[in-house]
């Protein structure tokens, strides 16, 4: 007698593996699409980028302080023998030049970063003295060579070179501060804050009894006003960030402080202060 079975047609089949394969695919893209519309991703391709450049121009500047180091050896060295610790000596001129150098460079990339302006004469005459130094050792072994004439190419070589290692060395630093500047300067987008569930409606309160007037309490009333926070002009703060920073204390119950401000909008600490000092006062002036 055949069995009644249902097995053939079971409820729970899989879909086709296409369709699996497909429905995947529209989640992975799906969650792209939300996260490329987060402004944090310019600040993660901002940072990307500067790496990248920063790995290829340290890589052509230890290639080109390669190169002048050598010709700054040769025209220290004279005619002394590798017997003589003098001649070892010469190979680390030009590594403290490029060295000090750099820093230098490092140093004014922080500054330019901050807005900072850097008008000392003595910063330029010192990078001034260290390229002039490099230029000077690499050419004369290639305008007076010991042994042999001149050759054309080394002489291009001995003096394009150096001058491409002090412009490198500019240049790094200056790939620095415009990529921090541009990361402060992307704007993130505010995460919505949750809707609040609508309160229950409140059961009709009874009858008030009658209380005599003398001993009857005073009741505070809190005022309405609403929070409006002081005027930010003269911090430089672009007019989006101001709205991201208006909306912030709205939605605080607390004075705002500069640590809120700085995980808010990414200001550096110092002008996160100033915000917070001048939103302050508004803030106690409507608590009263």
């Amino acid at each position: 007698m055949p069995s009644n079975n249902n097995s053939d047609t079971p409820q729970d089949a899989k879909p086709p593996r296409p369709v699996r394969k497909l429905t995947k695919r529209l989640d992975v893209a799906r969650q792209l699409h939300e996260l490329e519309k987060d402004s944090a991703l310019d600040i993660v391709d901002i940072e990307r980028l500067r790496q990248s450049v920063t790995r290829c121009l340290w890589l052509f500047l230890a290639v080109g302080s390669a190169f002048t180091t050598t010709g700054v050896q040769d025209f220290l060295a004279g005619h002394l023998t590798p017997a003589d610790p003098v001649w070892w000596g010469c190979w680390g001129v030009e590594p403290c030049l490029v060295g000090i150098l750099i820093t230098i460079l490092r140093w004014e990339a922080a500054m330019i970063a901050r807005s900072i302006d850097i008008d000392s004469r003595a910063v330029d005459w010192l990078k001034r003295f260290l390229l002039g130094s490099t230029l000077v050792m690499n050419v004369i072994p290639a305008v007076f060579p010991r042994e042999g004439g001149i050759s054309a190419g080394m002489l291009a070589a001995h003096f394009m070179v150096p001058i491409l290692v002090f412009f490198l060395a500019e240049v790094m630093p200056i790939v620095q501060a415009r990529c921090t500047q541009a990361r402060r300067a992307v704007t993130l987008t505010p995460t919505p804050a949750p809707v609040p569930a609508p309160a229950p409606a409140p059961a009709p309160a009874p009858a008030p009894a009658l209380v005599p007037a003398d001993m009857a309490e005073p009741v505070a009333v809190a005022p309405a006003a609403a929070v409006q926070p002081a005027a930010l002009d003269g911090l430089g703060i672009p007019t989006g960030m101001q709205a991201q920073i208006q909306q912030l204390v709205m939605e605080l119950d607390a004075p705002v402080t500069a640590a809120d401000i700085q995980r808010a909008t990414r200001l550096p600490l110092p002008i996160a202060a100033r915000v917070a000092e001048r939103l302050t006062p508004a803030l106690n002036g409507h608590a009263h």
